[in-house]
């Protein structure tokens, strides 16, 4: 059974980002989440897939799908639900929920594990959010990492 792992990163009040663009740049970040996703088939809803830089559309090494009621999209594969998704493939071992905040809501229900990036300040102007977690998601402890804008990577399983 293929496994739903939520990736993510949120500022304190659980922000994702304002006018379909993310509210930091930590290259650390990146680097975590491609290492994180590389390899594997990843889940996005649409404006998720037109907030990629135009040069990483479609994401490399990875199997892209698109959660969306439109039409076809260039270079991804188009679904209408997460259950059409897991039935594409297969016998995946996970597939990659990368946002946005409506495809999160959707699969956190269904998923197994997140691999959140927390950052440690506020976002007032944040449009969009990470849904609240229950107490049923245990975190790993992780250390806070950089200078001006402190993070950490968590790793959060069902109790």
């Amino acid at each position: 059974m293929t496994q739903l792992v939520l990736v993510a990163a949120q500022g304190r009040n659980r922000e994702l980002g304002a006018g379909n663009q993310l509210l930091w740049h930590i290259p650390e970040d990146l680097a975590h989440f491609k290492a994180l996703t590389l390899g594997k088939p990843v889940l996005m809803g649409r404006k998720t897939w037109e907030s990629l830089p135009p040069r990483f559309r479609p994401l490399p090494g990875r199997r892209n799908l698109v959660l969306t009621r439109g039409g076809a999209i260039e270079g991804a594969e188009v679904v209408r639900s997460l259950d059409e998704a897991l039935g594409l493939l297969g016998d995946a071992p996970e597939l990659c929920i990368i946002g946005g905040a409506e495809v999160y809501a959707l699969a956190l229900p269904r998923a197994q594990r997140i691999e959140l990036t927390e950052v440690d300040a506020e976002f007032p102007q944040a449009d969009c959010h990470f849904p609240a977690l229950g107490p049923e998601w245990l975190a790993a402890p992780a250390d806070w990492q950089g200078q001006t804008l402190r993070w950490r990577f968590r790793s959060y399983r069902q109790n």
